[in-house]
């Protein structure tokens, strides 16, 4: 018995050993279940010793109660068993989340085998089953790639991008297990996040490109007053770059001292209902240190409970105001000049009508009398002659009227673009209305056409905004050669509002010199009376320019020219001479005027000059029935006209021979049906 109890501590000692030192080198589950064998093993191993030495007074030391303490010790390793039978359940349960994941999850050594993978993982590689030997090199090299950098640069998160364009999050863990080291690779697809990220992103970039685009100020603030998003403009008119105010409370940087309570205190009253103020006048500080005067409109934004959250603010830089309303008041001083020459030429105009009444009733006594028939023709022919400059001054009144109505609507609404003019873009617009008063252009007909399309498509190339309207423009004011000196005002976003406004002051002051030159022509109508009547002059010669004289009779005439007749000029190759420009505008109109009637006021007519040796030739063609064979002795006879009682004084002609005649130059015709052609030689003296 003796020995058999030494024996049986022998192999219990033995046992507790191992399983002591099977927990001190075991973890967690295995550990616990070296415990659980050791208490099951200690509590036989204890009777024995304790029945052995006789330390249980109550139980005789020959009766061996290993029996009891085995009982004991079977109940503990069957309650053991079914502990570990629950905790191998925990294993499997492990597994089937493992296996139906959504995330696709390698196991890998370190040699790169692939030790294990679930079923997401499967699908990514498009196998069925894992071989033992597989890596996952074999399948995703650029993947394998990417988790080595990840391992080499300790980096535990990366994002993975597939050729066909799914996006992956990857996350590599490496984990150490039994003396074996491990890798966990777990991807998570976010292709879905990361076009809903692209998008957005795309969406930011658009919005904040037309934030860009324009020249209005735009900024939001958070509910902290710090700035979360501003636009180009804010940038050039600070100074400041984005990096520098993105994210930093706006009065700290870009106000002065005077300022900052006042716009602080606004953001400390966020919570209460207090409502931010929709209008506010700034004095910003420019990153040198100076100051621009702003002024700003507000839209705040609030969560359910009234607590301010964002600020939306747009705003004009009006530091040019003050500038401006100087220019402006400028500006309305011109018009009131305007208005007063106005008034001026409206006394003359009303002259000129009761001149011309004066004479329609000379014409009726005179038509009256038999003895005085030939001088009621003529005072007929003048009256109808001096109809035509009255007939300019009104339509140049009315446009005079027109120019400053359009002004004055226009005025409000300009103010904020002239504002915001430069000082560069203030001269080109003032040389572009002194380039109208001093030009002299003067496009129709089939040469207007010409040239509008010409400019049109220069304008279209050097992607000039709204071409057709500006082409027209300048061709209407005379400035049609001239329009790339301002090509870089004519880019501007704002032209289309800025180049009508300022035209219509240029057109009153090209008005007021039709308006003078059409009263100079009613004082030379009389002035041609008065020279058939004694046909002498103190005047002297004078040096002009052919082309502008022609064209003074053209323009006096441009609106009886769009109702059906075309005129094409081509008076460029005569230099200045001398001569008495006055009397020729006279001889220019009868030749004209002659043609134009001949053809009822409709057709085409040419005017060309050229230089000849030491005469200057003018030819004046239409498109006229022709001059009759037995009529053209009498052309040029004082009194001879084929028209109708009223409709011409037959004198026409004959001034004009006079007129030739006081140059020393000659006058002749050549006519056929369908072709009438008027020359005039003039003397070249320079």
């Amino acid at each position: 018995m003796q020995i058999y109890v030494i024996n049986s501590i022998s192999v219990f000692s033995i046992c507790i050993i191992i399983l002591l030192y099977g927990i001190w080198t075991q973890r967690a589950f295995h550990r616990i279940r070296c415990l659980v064998f050791l208490i099951g093993i200690c509590l036989p191993f204890g009777s024995q010793i304790m029945t052995a030495g006789g330390f249980i007074p109550f139980i005789h030391p020959k009766l061996d109660i290993f029996p009891l303490a085995a009982g004991f010790a079977l109940l503990i390793w069957m309650y053991g068993l079914f502990y570990f039978r629950i905790l191998n359940l925990i294993p499997l349960a492990r597994n089937q989340v493992f296996e139906y994941i959504q995330d696709a999850v390698f196991v890998m050594n370190s040699s790169g085998f692939l030790l294990d993978c679930n079923v997401s993982a499967l699908n990514l590689l498009g196998i069925a089953r894992l071989r033992q030997d597989s890596k996952l090199s074999d399948f995703l090299p650029d993947l394998d790639a990417l988790v080595e950098e990840c391992n080499i640069h300790k980096k535990a998160n990366t994002e993975w991008k597939t050729n066909n364009g799914k996006y992956y999050d990857v996350s590599v863990r490496s984990q150490k297990a039994e003396g074996s080291q491990f890798k966990i690779v777990v991807l998570r697809d976010v292709t879905q996040r990361a076009i809903s990220e692209r998008k957005l992103s795309e969406r930011r970039d658009i919005l904040q490109s037309i934030l860009d685009s324009t020249s209005i100020l735009f900024l939001v603030l958070d509910g902290d007053g710090k700035l979360i998003l501003l636009n180009r403009a804010c940038l050039q008119t600070t100074g400041f770059d984005l990096m520098e105010l993105e994210g930093r409370v706006f009065w700290e940087t870009e106000l002065f001292a005077d300022e900052k309570n006042a716009i602080a205190k606004v953001f400390e009253h966020r919570f209460a209902k207090k409502k931010f103020p929709k209008h506010t006048s700034v004095l910003l500080r420019t990153k040198d240190g100076k100051s621009r005067r702003t002024l700003w409109e507000h839209k705040e934004v609030r969560d359910r409970n009234g607590h301010l959250q964002y600020v939306i603010s747009t705003g004009t830089d009006a530091t040019g105001l003050e500038e401006a309303e100087f220019r402006i008041l400028t500006l309305q001083r011109a018009n009131h000049e305007i208005l007063a020459q106005k008034a001026i030429i409206e006394s003359q105009k009303s002259d000129l009508e009761d001149a011309l009444q004066n004479l329609t009733r000379t014409q009726a006594k005179l038509i009256q009398a038999s003895k005085l028939a030939d001088l009621g023709q003529l005072a007929a022919g003048i009256a109808h002659e001096i109809n035509n400059p009255i007939g300019a001054i009104q339509a140049a009144g009315f446009n005079i009227l027109s120019y400053l109505e359009k002004v004055r609507k226009e005025l409000r609404s300009i103010l904020p673009l002239l504002s915001s003019l430069s000082d560069e873009d203030w001269n080109s617009y003032n040389e572009l209305i002194s380039l109208g008063l001093s030009s002299k252009e003067i496009l129709i007909g089939l040469e207007r056409r010409r040239v509008l399309a010409e400019i049109k498509t220069e304008m279209k190339s050097a992607n000039i905004l709204f071409p057709e309207e500006t082409a027209e423009y300048f061709v209407d004011y005379g400035i049609a050669s001239s329009w790339k000196n301002f090509e870089s005002i004519l880019k501007n976003q704002n032209a289309r509002e800025l180049l009508p406004f300022f035209l219509n002051l240029l057109g009153p002051e090209q008005c007021v010199d039709t308006i003078k030159t059409a009263v100079d022509r009613s004082a030379k109508i009389v002035y041609a009376l008065r020279s058939f009547a004694h046909f002498e002059s103190s005047h002297k010669k004078r040096k002009f320019s052919l082309k502008e004289n022609i064209d003074t009779v053209l323009t006096l005439y441009q609106n009886l020219f769009k109702h059906g007749v075309e005129v094409s000029t081509n008076l460029d190759g005569v230099p200045e001479f001398f001569g008495f420009p006055d009397d020729l505008m006279h001889l220019w109109t009868n030749l004209i005027m002659n043609s134009v009637q001949a053809m009822s006021y409709k057709g085409s007519i040419g005017i060309s000059a050229s230089l000849q040796g030491n005469e200057v030739i003018v030819s004046i063609q239409d498109k006229g029935p022709g001059i009759p064979a037995e009529v053209k002795d009498q052309v040029f006879d004082a009194f001879f006209t084929t028209k109708p009682l009223g409709e011409g004084s037959g004198l026409g002609l004959d001034i004009a021979k006079r007129i030739v005649e006081k140059h020393k130059g000659r006058i002749w015709f050549d006519s056929s049906p369908g072709n009438t052609i008027f020359y005039v030689g003039l003397p070249f003296e320079v």
